[in-house]
């Protein structure tokens, strides 16, 4: 009998440049610690421990926006659009331009 393997599809992910490497500590590979993407609107860091949250940051205004578990989820949450949405309300929201009193997806209300 044979099985066929459906393969997943493949996920748009957003270009970037690994800009910090450090050794980990329990094999000592080497371990992703920052990212830039290439088109120089993001930023990727974690904070400096094993096993932590990746957080995305708008490199313009310096805005934290979601974290993720992973660098590949971290990219695939910008190349989406997503990110793009979330910042447009965090700095409506900074600024005060909200249409409504509270914006049940803004993540600052």
């Amino acid at each position: 009998m044979t099985s066929t393997r459906t393969r997943r599809p493949r996920r748009d992910l957003t270009p970037v440049d690994v800009t910090a490497r450090f050794p980990s500590f329990r094999s000592g590979r080497l371990e992703n610690w920052a990212a830039d993407s290439r088109d120089g609107v993001w930023k990727y860091e974690r904070i400096e421990d094993t096993n932590t949250l990746w957080a995305v940051i708008d490199a313009a205004s310096g805005e934290e926006l979601r974290w993720h578990g992973t660098l590949t989820a971290a990219r695939e949450y910008t190349a989406s659009g997503a990110a793009a949405e979330d910042l447009a309300r965090i700095l409506a929201h900074n600024s005060g331009d909200h249409a409504v009193e509270r914006d049940s997806r803004c993540a600052r209300c």
